[in-house]
């Protein structure tokens, strides 16, 4: 950055007395009080953990802490400034007290006026070099005595990092991208020709690269890169998007569903694998045709009426595709979405890319400094249309939930150890409280069904069924009640053979012939039997 720019940043901060963060700090002098701290800052600085333009320590100008009125972390006005005859010994000191860094770091001294007073700005420069860490020569030194250490700073807090942060630093000066790196095992054989050219058709690309042969076009779209050992090998991301089978060559490379089995504790889990941009697709059309439900409600006395989604669909489209655009795809672990009766859970093993922050997730709607772990994937995204605009995807996902009237987004953890990003996303109220109603008054129709039932043995329990059942349940449990009302019970497993419907649909068909009261299960977990009462 330009020493005016420098000046001019730092000007804007004095003026507009902004509170110190990851990248402005204030210091009233650099006396040997205070020489630890101006160490461990700059070294911080220098490593950049938040991914920020630069990092100012402003030398010259002491920071409110008033406990009466709270102001804390704010220039006080007019500054108390350096002595203009002790600037260059500062300077020097300053010097002297950076060389404990290595490598070093790149940083401008820069002398500055304000309130008629002297100040130095201290800039240090995002390194390239580093990591970047104090030496034992200033945790010796007897006025500075600072443990040695690769410094990091978070907020406002200058400290040393937690095993996370510090594999996160390592990984970032390493430049390691894992979608950008060559697979171990997957070659140019094992992307699928067909989805390559349905991604040129749908990205609009020129009809002369649509129809260049397989081995062309992974080329014009970086996809591989010769092997030492001769052929093609494939790259993270080319695998990602275009091989049949990812999670073969990518362990873990796919989203699960996790959904509660109505009336029961028991879960289900549906896979959606294949390329990252196919999984997008059907989840999103999975969350679409079998969770996403809606009423359309009148008020008595109002002309119109207005449609309530449990969950809105594009709330579900953009946290489901940003699950998996921000995966980390070298961890061995799914995208979990995990659906409950009140809320939905989106997880992904690994954290915001520096600067965002849980907190920012939280409470802000726009990300204009945004880094991404899978640029290609990005790049390729955007041009499918699954995402709009890089960094805009939240702020759509919470407009839709306060368009439809839901809660807020609910992003954790809110600590800075556990590495996993999750959102919670809470149903509705209005529909919840409206399926409760309809609940009550299909459990009233269900005891009036039983008490006909009970009155007479002449009815099948077929028959009773049909008139308190919804159509759409009625067809699901019709094999299974035939077979209840000849043998008189039923177990899971003909259940299942009577169905033909797998294992956790036949549990949640039984489970909807015990909500009906006119059926219930006796026996044990390996031995239960489903009979008419």
């Amino acid at each position: 950055m330009k020493i005016e720019d420098i000046r001019r940043m730092a000007h804007d901060i004095i003026d507009q007395c902004a509170v110190e963060n990851d990248y402005i700090e204030y210091k009233k002098s650099a006396a040997d009080i205070v020489k630890d701290g101006i160490l461990k800052t700059v070294c911080a600085y220098a490593n950049n953990y938040m991914n920020r333009e630069i990092g100012l320590l402003l030398i010259g100008i002491e920071e409110e802490d008033d406990e009466a009125t709270g102001r804390k972390a704010v220039p006080v006005r007019p500054i108390s400034g350096i002595d203009e005859a002790k600037i260059e010994t500062t300077e020097n000191e300053l010097k002297y007290l950076l060389s404990y860094i290595h490598p070093k770091p790149v940083y401008h001294l820069v002398q500055d006026k304000i309130d008629n007073r002297f100040y130095i700005i201290l800039a240090v420069e995002p390194g390239n070099n580093g990591p970047y860490e104090t030496d034992q020569k200033a945790e010796k030194d007897s006025k500075i005595k600072l443990k040695a250490g690769r410094y990091i700073r978070v907020r406002r807090d200058t400290r040393l990092p937690n095993k996370r942060e510090e594999f996160e630093l390592l990984k970032k000066f390493a430049d390691f991208h894992f979608s950008s790196e060559l697979n171990e095992t997957a070659t140019l054989d094992d992307l699928d020709y067909e989805y390559m050219k349905e991604y040129m058709v749908r990205t609009n690309s020129a009809e002369d690269i649509r129809t260049l042969s397989k081995l062309e076009m992974a080329k014009a779209m970086h996809l591989i890169d010769s092997s030492e050992y001769g052929g093609y090998r494939a790259r993270n991301f080319a695998v990602l998007m275009f091989a049949d089978a990812p999670e073969k060559f990518i362990p873990y490379a796919y989203v699960e569903v996790i959904r509660e089995i109505s009336g029961t504790d028991k879960m289900e889990s549906k896979s959606f694998k294949g390329p990252v941009w196919i999984q997008a697709q059907r989840v999103r059309d999975y969350f679409r045709d079998t969770i996403m439900a809606s009423y359309t409600v009148r008020e008595p006395g109002k002309p119109g009426a207005h449609r309530v989604f449990n969950w809105p669909l594009e709330m579900f489209e953009e946290l489901a595709t940003n699950c998996i655009l921000h995966k980390e795809y070298s961890r061995k672990q799914y995208i979990g979405i995990y659906v409950y009766r009140d809320h939905l859970s989106f997880i992904n093993y690994n954290r915001p890319v520096p600067p965002i922050t849980i907190a920012d997730l939280n409470n802000k709607v726009v990300f204009d400094n945004r880094h991404y772990l899978n640029d290609e994937l990005k790049e390729m995204f955007f041009r499918l249309n699954l995402i709009q605009s890089y960094g805009s995807g939240i702020r759509r996902a919470k407009k839709a939930m306060a368009d439809n009237g839901s809660p807020k987004l609910v992003y954790s953890p809110d600590n800075d150890t556990d590495d996993y990003t999750q959102v919670v996303a809470y149903i509705n109220e209005e529909f919840l409280r409206i399926q409760e109603e309809e609940e009550v008054r299909q459990s009233s129709k269900q005891q009036s069904g039983r008490e006909d039932f009970h009155s007479t043995d002449e009815r099948s329990l077929k028959e009773v069924l049909k008139e308190v059942l919804k159509e759409a349940d009625y067809r699901k449990i019709i094999s299974i009640a035939d077979v209840i009302d000849t043998k008189g019970s039923i177990t899971p497993a003909e259940a299942k053979e009577a169905c033909g419907k797998s294992e956790s649909t036949t549990w949640r068909y039984l489970s909807i012939l015990t909500s009906t009261g006119l059926v219930v299960s006796e026996g044990s977990t390996n031995k239960t039997v489903y009979r008419r009462i």
